[in-house]
Formats: structure tokens, C-alpha cells, sequence
């Protein structure tokens, strides 16, 4: 990649904002005395005082790209990554440094800008296309296909006022995939459509960096932005914290959010629930077959969800109820119920364990959600939507292990099977 011309140099850029303006004449006439004094960068606001009126975006960044690479963005929100995706498609211009662009720039960073909701599909994608360059006889020549791509042959001649954001994005999208690109930035843009689009988008950024294009995707879900890129850029504060292979970055990046995540498992809990309260998860835990707290998996393994309950009043045969998500889909891959023989009557603390000794899931990553009902299963005492979430790796190692062999059709669960050749098969005459 050393040896490949660049698409993308950015040289010490730093890019900051004034926030904080003056909204009434007292405010204003306030500022005004302070940038006399000297006290520019403070503003005074009658409700809240001196508030510091520089946000810095980013901090001294430097960042070579090569052609025909797909790189992702990751980082906390605020870290900076949409601000530098800003720039390298020039919607704003940094406050030092240099940024250098080679090519026709594509900028994803909010699908179906410049539509407009009066305006049929037909005409936003003349709209949109011509926007993004391209003539009227090259739009005649890709229109079949970017309808075809979006799915939106029945509702072309419908005002796009009438399409739900999924549709919007699915149109804005393929507008902008045909229309020739260098360099594609891509902002988080893949979570308002459903599995099937977000699969082929993917494909289709992934033809891209086949023919030389250059991708860059924002992106917090880890398991698209492995399947993706090769590389990887964490931002974190404005600033670059680590670039570097995709599997190495995303697995460091994960580790730290594991840990804050398993630091303030207690507040995630109470911040993703439901039902009446009578009987609820006080913590929950994953662990191996060993009792070791277990976040990455092999196919195979032992699962052991541990759970510990507080009953505020007696609660006749609860029904403890744990599910597994895949979280890129959203599917259940398996649900575990207790029983009444299982389950005495409640009171209290309590714990309940639910083992699953081997999982035969593919390498994805997943979340737990768990529920507590009455033994009719008609009352809802506790739903936990979104708890402690694991990983099944493959045959790499962390999270580079998330790579997957084969696309979204190859399932969710790995069912043991044995291919048998029986040799040729007797002519038909023989048979007969």
C-alpha cells in the first residue's frame, strides 16, 4: 500500500469551531467588552455564564490514504470523524494545515441531500445525479440501474414526500454509488436501511475498492467495518489515536469498550428495561463452562448466563426467560425458558443460572435479553432489551476473527453435517 499513489493527504490539520453566540443584547454587548478585554474566546450568556466558545473538531491530524483502499472511521461520538469526512469533501475548509483530494469525491454523509420531497423519484434522481456531476445522457444510461439497485421501480413516479426514510436513504444511495466516483465517503448512512439493502450496499462498496476506488466508512458497528476495510483509523478527541490493520485497531477498540461497558454493566441494566418491578435483575454476568467471565467465544464453547434476581415480595414460580440476539440482524438465534419444576416461589435475592453447553453460532457478535414473567406468562416483571453483549470469533484471533467466510446467507447457527460421495451414478438404462 506504501507504493500506491494517493487519493487522500491530510498534513496537520486542526479544524476549530465558535460556539456559544450571543442571543440578546445584553449577551452581545457583554462578549463585546469581553473581546475588548481580551476575552475572545469566551462568551457571555445571561443564563450560564462564561462559556468557552472554541470547540476543537480536530487536533493537528496527518493521514495518507492510498487509492483503491477501504478505510474505516471509527471513535467515540464527537470524536472528530465527520468533521474530517467534511473536509476531505469540502463542505467546510480546515482552520490549519492541508488537505489534499485526487479525484471525483462521493460524500455519503447524509443520503438524499439535495432531494426534494415535492419532486417525483424520477426527477430526484436527474436532481441528485446532475448534482453529483454526471450529464442528462449519462443519467439515461444508469437510470434502470439505480432504480433496480434502490427497489423502487413500483413508487418512481410518486413524490418522494411519500417515502419513508428507508426508501429516501435506499434512492440517495444508489444515486450516489453510479455516478462515477474516485472517493467514497460513507457516514453511518447503511443504519436506516433493512438487512437485505445493507447487504447490498456492502457489495457494492466492496466492487469499488475492487476497481481502484477509494472508500472511506464511518461506522460503530464493528462487524461491517471488518467485513469492509483493511485498514483502520481511531479517532479519538479530534485527534488520531491508532491506525493500523482492521482486526488489530477493532479488537483494541473493543477491549476498551468492553471494559468501560463491564465497569457500568449495573447502569446499562437499569437503562434498557421495562416491566412493573416486583421482581428484577439486580446484575448479570456471562461466563464459561470454568465460571471465567467469557466475551469472546469459540464455535462450540460453553455459555453460562448468571443472573441475580431481587424479589421486593413473594412471587409464586416465576418464569426466568433468556435470549440470544445477533446484533447486525437482530434475529433471535435462541430463547431458554425456565419451568415450573425448575423455579420454587420467591422471595428476596436469588440467583439463576442458564447453561448452554455448546453454542453452535458462526462468528458474529451478540447480545443477551432477558425477561421475568408470571408463571402464566401474562404479567411482565422485568425485561432487559439490551444486556451484556459476546462475540464468537473464527479462526482469526479477537475481533479479526469476525471476518466472515461467506455473506449473511450462510445463517446464523453451524449445524453438524457430513458430505458422502457415493461414487458415479449408474446410466440411465441401468436403472431403469
Amino acid at each position: 500500500m506504501a507504493t500506491a499513489p494517493l487519493a487522500i493527504q491530510l498534513a496537520h490539520v486542526s479544524k476549530r469551531y465558535r460556539t456559544g453566540r450571543s442571543r440578546t443584547i445584553v449577551d452581545l454587548v457583554a462578549s463585546n467588552l469581553d473581546r475588548l478585554r481580551g476575552r475572545a474566546a469566551e462568551v457571555h450568556s445571561a443564563t450560564r455564564g462564561r462559556i468557552d466558545a472554541t470547540i476543537h473538531a480536530l487536533r493537528d491530524v496527518s493521514l495518507d490514504v492510498p487509492q483503491g483502499s477501504g478505510v474505516g472511521i471509527i471513535g467515540r461520538n464527537g470524536a472528530g470523524k465527520t468533521t474530517l469526512l467534511k473536509l476531505i469533501s469540502r463542505v467546510t475548509w480546515p482552520t490549519s494545515g492541508s488537505v489534499r483530494v485526487a479525484g471525483h469525491v462521493v460524500s455519503l454523509i447524509e443520503l438524499g441531500a439535495g432531494f426534494h420531497p415535492e419532486l417525483t423519484g424520477r426527477e430526484n434522481v436527474y436532481l441528485g445525479a446532475g448534482l453529483f456531476g454526471l450529464t442528462r445522457r449519462e443519467i439515461d444510461r444508469q437510470f434502470d440501474a439505480i432504480v433496480q439497485f434502490a427497489d423502487v421501480e413500483r413508487l418512481i413516479d410518486t413524490p418522494m414526500k411519500r417515502y419513508s426514510s428507508g426508501l429516501y436513504a435506499r434512492l440517495g444511495f444508489a444515486v450516489a454509488i453510479f455516478s462515477r466516483p474516485d472517493i467514497v465517503l460513507v457516514d453511518e448512512v447503511l443504519a436506516v436501511g433493512d438487512a437485505a439493502f445493507r447487504r447490498r450496499a456492502l457489495e457494492a462498496l466492496r466492487r469499488l475498492i475492487a476497481e481502484g476506488k477509494t472508500v472511506l466508512f464511518i461506522s460503530h458497528d464493528m462487524w461491517n467495518v471488518r467485513r469492509l476495510c483493511s485498514q483502520i483509523v481511531w479517532m479519538a478527541e479530534g485527534r488520531v489515536r491508532a491506525v493500523g490493520p482492521a482486526g488489530d485497531i477493532a479488537e483494541r477498540y473493543m477491549d476498551e469498550v468492553n471494559l468501560e461497558a463491564l465497569a457500568n454493566q449495573s447502569n446499562a441494566l437499569q437503562s434498557h428495561r421495562g416491566g412493573t418491578g416486583e421482581i428484577r435483575y439486580a446484575s448479570v454476568d456471562l461466563v464459561d463452562a470454568a465460571g471465567r467471565p467469557a466475551s469472546m467465544l469459540a464455535p462450540g464453547d460453553a455459555l453460562v448466563v448468571r443472573a441475580v434476581y431481587r424479589a421486593d415480595q413473594p412471587i409464586d414460580r416465576p418464569v426466568f426467560e433468556i435470549a440470544i440476539i445477533d446484533v447486525d440482524t437482530g434475529l433471535v438465534v435462541t430463547t431458554a425458558k425456565s419451568t415450573r419444576s425448575n423455579v420454587p416461589p420467591v422471595i428476596g435475592d436469588g440467583v439463576i443460572e442458564c447453561r448452554f453447553p455448546r453454542l453452535p453460532l458462526r462468528p458474529r457478535q451478540y447480545v443477551v435479553r432477558l425477561s421475568i414473567t408470571d408463571r402464566h406468562q401474562l404479567a411482565s416483571y422485568d425485561v432487559v432489551t439490551a444486556g451484556p453483549r459476546f462475540a464468537v470469533s473464527g479462526q482469526g484471533r479477537g475481533v479479526d476473527g469476525l471476518a466472515p467466510t461467506g455473506d449473511d446467507d450462510d445463517g446464523l447457527v453451524s449445524v453438524t453435517y457430513e458430505f458422502v460421495h457415493l461414487g458415479a451414478a449408474a446410466p440411465a438404462a441401468e436403472r431403469a
